[in-house]
């Protein structure tokens, strides 16, 4: 697999089957378009190729006042799915706003067809691309046949009748649904960061916690609450809990703080090492106890229910 930020580390192809996205969340749906991809592919014996974003182009474009744009996945997490799944090709475009003034005119004539030279082009049902969204299924089925390529429109997928997307699976993970955000990922949802030292306040309660510093600042963040969890650090797996929140039986103010405490294994030896953090499921919501014997009652049944599952 080639993966470039620079399109002139990519060998300009004399025919490939590609397709294009930001494919946050590298979602079940978007593993559709993916799969397309390879199946046109390999009935042609044809390279495969992707153009994707980095970072997303929301975090750069002004997205109409709107808070501040939270990823699904890193970069890294996408790029992972995307050599599990064999792809030949990967341009990760920097996106910035130079680029996002693009047209879609210029950049289908610049890249996709002086690049990659598709034969297919596989689309999602929603894709846009270029400057205004000018570029979209419509524009790509008028230049198929001056460009010699067949367009392939992916539709939506569902479940439970509720159509795939991004957006809602960031919906799921806001309101702590981390079980249903999972089955539209087809992947447990992943946090992954450094563990830094806290204040030692789980130890003096007997439920030790290291204190999980995210790599990608620009992830989105699960909603308030206990989950249970599977820690991987140095190629080990371990059960756990992890608590986001501000901690209110604690502190009366605070910093929301991701906090994970290792069912199996002592929390402290974690300190300065890399984790990933996947969610499987939901416990409770944040909760301000009476004291802290109250909280670690609460404890004590959040273990027992993360073991149970």
């Amino acid at each position: 697999m080639v993966i470039s930020k620079n399109i002139n580390n990519i060998t300009q192809l004399d025919r490939s089957a590609l397709t294009m996205g930001s494919f946050d969340g590298m979602h079940v749906g978007h593993m559709e378009v993916i799969n397309t991809v390879k199946s046109v592919a390999k009935k042609k014996d044809i390279p495969t190729a992707v153009i994707t974003f980095d970072p997303h182009p929301k975090t750069v474009i002004n997205n109409n006042g709107q808070e501040k744009w939270f990823n699904i996945t890193s970069t890294n997490k996408k790029l992972e799915i995307l050599e599990q799944n064999g792809i030949d090709y990967i341009w990760l475009v920097p996106f910035d706003n130079d680029f996002a003034n693009i047209t879609a005119q210029y950049f289908m004539d610049n890249y996709i067809i002086k690049y990659f030279k598709p034969e297919d082009i596989i689309i999602g049902y929603d894709h846009h691309f270029g400057n205004k969204r000018e570029g979209n299924a419509e524009f790509l089925t008028k230049h198929s046949e001056k460009y010699n390529y067949k367009l392939h429109v992916v539709e939506p997928s569902k479940i439970h009748n509720i159509s795939i997307s991004s957006t809602q699976i960031r919906q799921f993970i806001e309101k702590c649904n981390v079980e249903s955000a999972n089955n539209f990922l087809g992947w447990n949802y992943e946090l992954s960061g450094q563990i830094v030292k806290g204040n030692g306040v789980g130890n003096k309660i007997k439920f030790p916690t290291a204190n999980v510093n995210p790599e990608n600042k620009n992830q989105l963040i699960p909603g308030k609450g206990a989950y249970c969890v599977d820690v991987l650090v140095d190629n080990q797996k371990y059960l756990g809990m992890c608590n986001i929140g501000i901690r209110p039986t604690l502190y009366e103010k605070g910093e929301i703080v991701i906090e994970v405490h290792l069912i199996t294994e002592n929390a402290l030896s974690l300190l300065n090492k890399n984790i990933k953090l996947n969610f499987k499921s939901f416990i409770r919501k944040e909760k301000k106890y009476e004291n802290t014997n109250e909280l670690v009652k609460q404890l004590e049944l959040d273990r027992q229910l993360c073991i149970s599952n």
